[in-house]
């Protein structure tokens, strides 16, 4: 079992973080102002990492699913979910994107903070922690794969609540969900270092 380190506390939830896995950062905190407000019925947190945004869209929603890919942060997932008396309504489960979860489940939300750094593979980590941030050349990799799958897993009038950053091409991201038949709207953007920081809330028309 990996070792546990204090980390930081994020909307009132306490949490410990293990080496290998994401810290919450800048990106982290802003897509957790949000999820309470959107989180209802069934909701994913795609990616869940250290397990915050699955933890309080555990206050608002029936349920929650939370996946990575990552063993090491699923597993600090459960211990931040038991610490702040979620775990009764999370499910965790090893997943690479969506590959674990059938098409007939269908959720009211989908949370995702990806990967989005663009990486050259001589600038990849070793170790799971890699996929926490590795975002391929473009930094669309991974971004890319779930724009290709995540319609089919929400419900008619489910949303999509996405962190998305410059490096990675938002304007892009927002033009392929309008290309499927979304509404996307802006919730809010900050300055961040060397990039913009964006949450998307995306729709059905």
């Amino acid at each position: 079992m990996q070792r546990k380190s204090p980390a930081a506390t994020i909307r009132g939830k306490r949490l410990c973080v293990g080496g290998d896995v994401y810290r919450p950062s800048d990106d982290t905190e802003l897509l957790a102002q949000f999820v309470p407000h959107y989180a209802k019925g069934y909701a994913l947190d795609m990616g869940t990492g250290c397990g915050i945004q699955a933890i309080l869209a555990a206050g608002k929603a029936a349920k929650v699913l939370a996946v990575d890919i990552n063993p090491f942060a699923l597993e600090c997932a459960k211990v931040n979910a038991k610490l702040n008396n979620a775990f009764s309504k999370i499910e965790f489960r090893l997943s690479d994107l969506f590959s674990a979860i059938p098409r007939s489940e269908k959720f009211d939300l989908i949370i995702f903070n990806p990967p989005y750094l663009p990486t050259s593979p001589s600038e990849a980590a070793s170790g799971p922690i890699d996929a926490a941030w590795n975002g391929g050349k473009t930094g669309r990799k991974v971004i890319s794969r779930f724009l290709r799958s995540f319609a089919t897993h929400l419900k008619p009038r489910g949303a999509l609540l996405m962190l998305h950053a410059d490096l990675a091409g938002t304007e892009k991201t927002v033009k392929v969900l309008k290309a499927k038949g979304f509404r996307v709207r802006t919730i809010t953007e900050i300055e961040a270092g060397n990039e913009t920081l964006s949450v998307l809330l995306a729709r059905r028309r």
